[in-house]
């Protein structure tokens, strides 16, 4: 069974009258140690910045999908008509609705350009 709650502020008063305990010091069984001299604050480190990259450049295609986000077709993006066609065409052949999507990829980096001429020595 639970217990009174008893008086805090009895509890506090009688802490504070008694006296203080004495404070345990640790007893050095050794000799004394030198207190270590403080040491210079470090220089902060300079970072190097990074340079950032340039996000690759994308290109849009006309993409049609099936309700399953099934890529079945792509075209560029100047057939758009020609995309149409295809989603006309699919759905009209099969039940299943399909449809169309801009599709955005990375344009592959183009190979460094060499020097026509080749160097003398």
């Amino acid at each position: 069974m639970a217990t009174r709650t008893l008086n805090r502020r009895k509890l506090r008063e009688a802490a504070d009258a008694a006296p203080p305990a004495q404070a345990a010091r640790p007893v050095a069984d050794g000799p004394a140690r030198k207190k270590a001299r403080a040491k210079a604050p470090a220089a902060p480190r300079v970072r190097k910045v990074r340079a950032k990259k340039a996000p690759p450049r994308m290109f849009a295609r006309w993409g049609v999908f099936d309700t399953g986000m099934k890529q079945v077709a792509i075209f560029d993006y100047n057939q758009r008509s020609a995309a149409d066609e295809k989603v006309a065409d699919l759905n009209t052949r099969k039940k299943a609705g399909h449809f169309l999507q801009i599709v955005k990829e990375a344009m592959p980096e183009p190979p460094p350009v060499a020097d026509s001429e080749p160097q003398r020595e």
